[in-house]
Order: C-alpha cells, then structure tokens, then sequence
C-alpha cells in the first residue's frame, strides 16, 4: 500500500489545480484531502510511529527517484526483518530551493526517511543493521545529503553529519554562531559549534 499526503498553502482554487493529477490517480482506500488547519497536517501520520514502539531511522536526499532507487528498495524490503518498518518519501522544494534559507541542498528533490520500527527491544540489533545495509545500498543513489532533523543521536559524534545536513550554508552558519552564541550556550540537539 502507498500513502500519498500532500499539502497545499494557498488559495484553496489554486491547491484544488495543484492536486488534480492526484485525484484522477485512481480510487484511493481513503481520501483526506480536504482544506484543515496545519497542526491538524502534521499530526496526521502520528498512527504510523506510536508510542512504546522501538524506532530508527537514516535517510539520504534524493536528486529523483530512479527505477534502480526503487528496484533496492523492493529488494530490501523482500527481506524486512519487522513488517512494521517503512520508507518515507517527502518531497522538498519551495523556500528550501529558492536558496531563501540555511537549507544546504538545493539539489535534493526528495528526502527519504527509512524508518525501522519494531516492538521486542531485545531484536534492536537485527533491526538497525537492516536499516543500515539498506541505507548503505541507497548510498550511490543519494546527493551525499540529509536533513538536519534526520540525523537523530548519531550527529553527537565528530560533528560531520551537522555539517552534511547543512551542506554550504555551513560555513555561514558558524559566523551566526560565533557572532550571537560564541559561549555555546544553544547547544543541543544538532549543534553548530561556535
């Protein structure tokens, strides 16, 4: 099964316009399009990752999304070692792209989240190596990139995932850092060194 979610900000005329190709797609099991307020978007897919669950996730962006991009993933998931796991496509553009932000991979016209997920926290070690060879497999299909928000606890190591995430904007950000946190008092999640 294939859930596509979209989002549209604008006029409602003008998402209506912007959706037609998804619309005259096929009959869907469930159609939630409809306009609802942005909490209520993002909220939407909280069914997918529930809590008390075991989870992890890697990702890469993606220039486009290949017949060899997909043919790794149906071989991969031929061999799922949970039923419970999934990739997530997300598409990007807008602000990101228009280069309007610190945003460091304009290229990347997809982010794709896999996401392991499994109940029994004794089976973690099967579960991540299986998202890590995959992750591994998709490797020459990806732009070298990944979204800051992706990179979880592994970014607290040497700081290079923190710098891949950001790409070019890197640089730029540091001098930010520098000039208004030099102490490092703004220092969790995904840091920037000052």
């Amino acid at each position: 099964m294939v859930g596509i979610v979209v989002c549209y900000n604008g006029p409602i005329e003008d998402g209506e316009r912007a959706i037609e190709p998804v619309r005259k797609f096929g009959p869907p099991v469930a159609d939630q399009i409809r306009p609802m307020p942005y909490a209520e978007l993002q909220s939407m897919q909280d069914d997918v990752v529930p809590p008390r669950r075991q989870y992890y996730e890697k990702a890469h962006f993606l220039a486009g999304i290949s017949d060899e991009t997909i043919d790794i993933l149906i071989e991969h998931f031929s061999k799922v070692t949970s039923p419970l796991s999934l990739p997530f496509f997300q598409r990007t553009g807008g602000a990101m792209q228009r280069g309007d932000t610190a945003y460091g991979h304009r290229d990347a016209l997809y982010n794709l989240i896999l996401i392991a997920s499994w109940e029994d926290p004794g089976e973690s070690e099967i579960h991540v190596k299986w998202t890590r060879d995959l992750w591994e497999a998709l490797q020459p299909h990806s732009t070298g990139g990944v979204y800051v928000n992706n990179i979880g606890g592994e970014a607290q190591g040497d700081g290079n995932l923190v710098r891949a995430a950001y790409g070019a904007s890197y640089p730029r950000l540091v001098e930010v850092k520098n000039q208004y946190d030099p102490t490092n008092l703004f220092r969790h999640n995904q840091n920037i060194k000052p």
